[in-house]
């Protein structure tokens, strides 16, 4: 900065050209990182299997909860998962996690549709200890586009009639975006964001022969008024009421957040698994780390989510020699993300293929995420970041072009002095 000010305290024509090609540089180079987010108003539901057009949804108990058709013991419960999207979001990735009852009904066949080829690992099956279906996979070819979109068909057998509540439910559904089993993810400027926001309605199984029940309000029966002329007054005028603008509260968010980067961001691999860990964040407001990661670089479609206790983590099942892209971020109470760190990659099962080493200790053992506790052998940056991030190029192109500019114009004062 002491540079620019030099520059522009000799008032010459050449430093007037320096600084406006600075200013075009910046302009130039921040224009592109306007964008607009995508509208969350994908639902996702449960709907008896159709192979039709128009399928029928089953019958409306109330606002929250759909129920079948009576069953009976030995009886097919044939369900398709079915995403609404109105808006025709590109749908990338969708997982979509049941429960059920395993003493009331049994799994027989999953599916999962042929639009989304890419599985996740372990997530095309059931779970019957649990009473738990594990859905989920992805879209290659630029996501999913339609209107209506069936995600996968799930197939039950009745065990035994129930005269308690047993129903069918999408698993761990959360209202905060991307956490939870059940969601369904879009690429929006290189990062995943979940378009399901409301919350889907339960399927109620109901056992025997009569009708299901409903309590959904039925229109109460109206009666036309006998034919008799309305009484007629005087018209008066009234002043309509004024009221204050109601004030509109602004959107939160903070900007200086959003410069925050986590550092130090190093991987390791041993059979399907993929070890990770960074440098803590000191900043009080952050509230925990997200870690992001795909198989395409700067296109991550999967996401695990830390807490400030860790800055380790342990991600399992994933195939053998496919080379994966990882970077992470903290976010706050707000749930607004910092800046991606730099980018590393590793080739899943090849130790050579490792950023740096490191010592791992005991985790949690949850089978998906796990805190890492080992300290770091070695010190400075990830040797093997394949990115660098937007703001930190637009730093050193920054740099490097006033060192130019300076040194020209400095040239130029010697050659031709005031």
């Amino acid at each position: 900065m002491s540079t620019l000010r030099i520059l522009h305290g000799r008032r010459h024509a050449v430093q007037s050209r320096c600084i406006g090609s600075i200013i075009m540089f910046l302009f130039c180079a921040l224009m592109p990182q306007l964008s607009l987010g995508a509208e969350p108003n994908v639902e996702i539901k449960l709907r008896p299997h159709c192979e039709s057009v128009n399928c029928p949804d089953y019958v409306q108990y109330d606002n929250e909860t759909f129920t079948t058709y009576g069953l009976n013991v030995g009886d097919t419960v044939d369900v398709d998962v079915v995403l609404q999207n109105p808006s025709k979001h590109p749908l990338q990735s969708v997982q979509s996690w049941l429960e059920y009852d395993p003493k009331i009904i049994e799994g027989t066949d999953v599916r999962i549709s042929d639009h989304f080829p890419l599985v996740a690992p372990g997530e095309n099956t059931f779970s019957e200890d649990a009473g738990l279906v594990k859905l989920g996979a992805s879209n290659v070819e630029g996501g999913m586009v339609d209107s209506e979109i069936v995600f996968a068909r799930v197939t039950f057998r009745v065990l035994k009639e129930s005269t308690s509540v047993a129903d069918i439910t999408f698993h761990e559904f959360s209202l905060l975006g991307q956490e939870g089993k059940t969601k369904a993810l879009v690429i929006e400027e290189g990062r995943t964001v979940n378009v399901l926001k409301t919350r889907p309605r339960v399927l109620r199984l109901y056992f025997g022969d009569n009708p299901p029940p409903t309590i959904t309000p039925v229109p109460p029966l109206t009666i036309p008024p006998a034919n008799i002329p309305p009484p007629t007054f005087p018209p008066t005028t009234t002043t309509p009421p004024t009221f204050p603008p109601t004030a509109v509260p602004p959107v939160v968010s903070d900007p200086t957040f959003a410069s925050l980067q986590p550092q130090g961001l190093r991987v390791m691999t041993k059979g399907e698994e993929v070890y990770l860990i960074w440098e803590a964040l000191t900043d009080q407001r952050i509230v925990g780390y997200n870690i992001y990661y795909g198989t395409v670089t700067g296109k991550y479609i999967q996401r695990r989510t830390v807490s400030t206790a860790t800055t380790g983590v342990t991600i399992r099942n994933l195939p053998a020699g496919s080379r994966y892209f990882f970077a992470v971020t903290g976010f706050n109470a707000m749930g607004q993300d910092s800046e991606f760190s730099y980018e590393v990659a590793v080739t899943v099962g090849d130790p050579t293929s490792s950023t740096a080493p490191f010592t791992l200790s005991q985790g949690s053992g949850d089978g998906s995420s796990t805190p890492l506790d080992g300290s770091i052998i070695g010190s400075g940056h990830v040797p093997a970041g394949t990115g660098l991030p937007l703001t930190a190029f637009i730093v050193v192109s920054f740099v490097a072009l006033v060192a130019s500019v300076g040194s020209h114009c400095i040239r130029k004062r010697i050659s031709h002095p005031v």
